[in-house]
């Protein structure tokens, strides 16, 4: 389990991050501010946010260096944008639902004060997310790029792709299909799960496989441990990564893109009675049974 004692330290400043084209957050976010006042804590918030709710904010640098730690409001999609931009700086996250699923957010937007008591009183876990990190050789020029949740590989002009898996340097697996995903637990529960994957429990270290629509039914999810050395090659000229659903990238036959495991995580701050299964079976109805 990668749960850890890690404690914040004395807080002195926090960061926030708003769902975007969502300026009706602007007064959720003055008396979150208000109230973080109160408690002597000063509260940052980022350019592009602060421009779409009229106040003025401060550079990513700022904002992820001199906060002790770091709120997202609005859903996981949000959430996600933010580690994807400050795990580098290894602040930890608190998520608030403000949507409808909210699968990542640890806590409702009623709760937010209550939360922030107890974060205070060191009254919270942090747990540490893996990382998926590419390292990609693309039209010659090699770039390191990462993923919170999961990518996607497909063709260009959505038409069939093939993608060659190689494992330990020897070829796994062809798949043939509309696309492939590759998460990281985190994103077991996303994109992954609605392409029929598995559940993957949070804190493990895995990478999973889950073939979009493929062409053959004999093709299957496949989890494999991080510590194998992982390769995807495309035979088509016309592909695409989409990383996370928030970046693209162009791919093509004689691209490389080595998958492996980051050495950072993303922290997320959770209460300590939050429980994963608990939290599948209320969210997604895992287990439950029709009794119509």
């Amino acid at each position: 389990m990668l749960s850890i004692n890690e404690r914040i330290g004395k807080i002195k400043t926090v960061g926030a991050r708003l769902r975007p084209e969502s300026p009706q957050l602007r007064d959720y976010f003055m008396e979150l501010r208000l109230f973080l006042d109160s408690l002597g804590v000063e509260t940052l918030i980022g350019e592009e946010c602060a421009n779409m709710i009229g106040l003025n904010g401060v550079d990513d640098y700022t904002l992820y260096s001199r906060s002790d730690f770091l709120i997202s409001i609005g859903g996981d999609g949000t959430l996600i944008a933010l580690a994807r931009k400050s795990f580098k700086y290894e602040k930890p996250i608190l998520g608030v639902n403000m949507g409808t699923l909210g699968f990542l957010t640890d806590v409702q937007s009623s709760e937010i004060k209550t939360a922030i008591e107890r974060i205070l009183k060191h009254d919270y876990e942090i747990e540490k997310r893996m990382i998926i990190q590419i390292n990609a050789e693309i039209g010659g020029k090699k770039q390191v790029l990462h993923a919170i949740n999961d990518l996607v590989i497909r063709h260009q002009k959505m038409r069939m792709i093939h993608i060659d898996l190689f494992v330990d340097g020897t070829l796994a697996n062809t798949y043939y299909g509309d696309a492939l995903i590759v998460a990281t637990p985190t994103g077991a529960t996303g994109y992954n799960l609605s392409a029929g994957g598995p559940i993957v429990y949070p804190y493990a270290k895995n990478f999973i496989f889950t073939p979009i629509c493929p062409h053959s039914l004999n093709q299957r999810s496949l989890v494999l441990p991080t510590n194998f050395d992982v390769e995807l090659r495309i035979r088509e000229k016309e592909g695409v990564m989409i990383i996370d659903g928030q970046d693209i990238a162009r791919i093509s036959l004689r691209d490389r893109l080595s998958i492996l495991m980051s050495d950072s995580f993303v922290k997320m701050i959770r209460r300590p009675e939050r429980n994963f299964f608990n939290a599948i079976r209320a969210k997604l109805n895992w287990g439950e049974l029709n009794n119509q």
